[in-house]
Parts: structure tokens; sequence; C-alpha cells
């Protein structure tokens, strides 16, 4: 069977116009809600509610969501993504996709108690039950997130050289590229290996076509030991270094998906929470990990390169 791509992703939910969408409640259950969903051309799921609705709240508490559309003609579509309440351009274009779709509710878009929600996905899986199919697979949404291979070190190596080209560099990373660029191979070959496999440290990648656009690295860490910072550690804990996304994907969601991938892995591994040090001053990366679902936890320390300031994602 091939795989749904964007494009059929997006017809299949104008098709169906409804679906049934999952947040986070205060106590971390989930709370359910059926109602009407489009899509925008880029695939970005679509829909309205009254700006005093739990979804609301749930939501700039924790901006996880599952999405379920079809069902009664045999077919479904499962979704996983981030969601946030667009402003500006980007909630004209929401907002013109879902008058598209349901002009007849075209002139609440107008009340200020009724927001519009965009729903990101990160994962979607398509079923296809009906007699004689019995069939689903994952959506190809694009962009492919994934752990690196042992073998892809020559990429891994240029897409870190690159990011620490980055104008942010100075205060995202540990490293500098002038001594990144004089490591050797095998130094390249030795931290891609290690990145690939094993339950200590992953490195998530996000690749387009051919191009490599983003990355992460999570590092599994066990009370009683130091951390990156040769921090005396309390509790087990995984923690985010390395993020990275090219600048054209920036806004995209897409380092949310390598996030949510780095949580994954430390979910199955029997971590409660997910940490990261942001620089004081990175007030873009600090904006993108709020959007992903961390919190400054209050805690901040002194860095090789000036203040971090700690976040916390619960898993």
């Amino acid at each position: 069977m091939r795989r749904m791509d964007r494009g059929e992703l997006v017809a299949y939910v104008r098709s169906h116009g409804d679906g049934v969408v999952s947040s986070v409640g205060p106590d971390g259950r989930p709370q359910a809600a059926y109602l009407a969903i489009t899509a925008t051309d880029a695939g970005e799921l679509v829909l309205d509610t009254r700006a005093s609705s739990r979804k609301v709240a749930n939501l700039r508490r924790d901006r996880r969501v599952a999405v379920v559309i079809g069902g009664a003609d045999g077919t479904t579509l499962q979704c996983e993504g981030i969601a946030d309440l667009p402003e500006g351009p980007d909630r004209d274009l929401c907002a013109q996709a879902y008058r598209d779709a349901f002009p007849r509710f075209a002139t609440s878009l107008a009340d200020p108690a009724v927001l519009l929600v965009r729903i990101r996905l990160t994962w979607a899986r398509y079923g296809d039950y009906r007699p004689g199919v019995a069939s689903s697979q994952e959506v190809d949404l694009g962009i492919a997130v994934r752990r690196v291979r042992a073998d892809e070190w020559e990429p891994a190596r240029a897409l870190r050289l690159d990011a620490l080209r980055d104008e942010a560099a100075a205060i995202a990373f540990l490293d500098t590229y002038e001594n990144a660029a004089r490591q050797s191979d095998e130094f390249y070959r030795d931290r891609t290996a290690r990145a690939s496999d094993g339950d200590d440290i992953a490195q998530f990648v996000a690749i387009d076509g051919s191009a490599w656009v983003g990355s992460v690295t999570v590092i599994a860490q066990r009370g009683g030991s130091l951390d990156y910072h040769d921090r005396p550690l309390e509790r087990d804990r995984a923690t985010v270094v390395g993020a990275y996304v090219r600048g054209e994907q920036r806004g995209s969601g897409l380092v949310d998906r390598l996030l949510d991938a780095a949580a994954h892995w430390g979910r199955d591994l029997g971590f409660d929470e997910l940490t990261l040090g942001v620089h004081q001053d990175n007030g873009r990366a600090q904006g993108a990990y709020r959007r992903a679902g961390f919190v400054p936890s209050g805690f901040i320390f002194a860095g090789p390169n000036g203040p971090e300031v700690e976040m916390v994602r619960r898993l």
C-alpha cells in the first residue's frame, strides 16, 4: 500500500470536515471534544473554539494534542501534533482555510471570544479497514524525523558545523566552529555511532528529501553522576542538548517534532522529565521551547557562555 502524502492528508481532512480532538487536562488526563476541522495547504489542522473553553486552558498549559478523523466510512486518520493560537498573518491564513471549508461559520471568526487553533502535525497514520483491505501506514508528512544511523557521520558533521556558524551559536552551543572543524573523521564516526544506538545518548535528525534540516540530541543522565556542566545530579532525567533547525524551517513546527522524538525516547526509558539549559539572552530559543511544552524550573545557573535558564517538560 502506497503511503498517504501530505497533499492526500489535506484532501482527506477537508472531505470529512470533523473529528475528535484530545488535549491534556489539568490533572494529566485526556479531555476530548468533537469539532469541525479543516486543513491548510501546508497540512496544518485548523479548528475554532471559545476562548473560555477547557481546550484553550489545556493548550496554554500543554500544547500536545491528538486527533482522530473519519471512522464511519471504514477509514481513519489518527494524528498527533503541537497546537497553538495563531496571530497576525498566521491567523489570517488559518482563518481563510476555515472560511473556505465552513462558510456558515465565517461571521463567528470576527467574535473576539472565538479563537482559532492551529495544529502542526508531528505524526499521522492512515488506516483503511474496509472489507478486503485492513491495512494502516504512517503518513509521509514531508520531512522525516528519525534517529541517526551510524554510517551517517558525514551529513551529521556537516549539520553540526552549520549549526556552529549560526548567528546565535556563541550563546547556544558549548563548542565553536573552529574546534569542531578540526576534529578528525574518526571523532565524528564515533560520535555518530554512539548516538545511533543504545540507551545513553540519542540523536534525532530531520531530513527533507536529501537535505538535513534539523537535529536534537538527548542524553540519559542518572542521579549521582555529573551533567554536561559538571554539576552533580540529584535525580534521573533526560536532557536535551544541541538543538538546531535551519533558518528556513524555523516557525514550521519542526523543532516540536524533534523534541517530541527526544521526549518519546526518554519516556520509553522510564524518565519522567525532559530538561534543557538555554542562555538567558537567547529569547528565540526560549520561545520555541515554551511552545514545545517546556517551562522554566526557576533555576538559573552559570554556564560557560553565561547565565543559563533551566527548562523542564514533564513526560
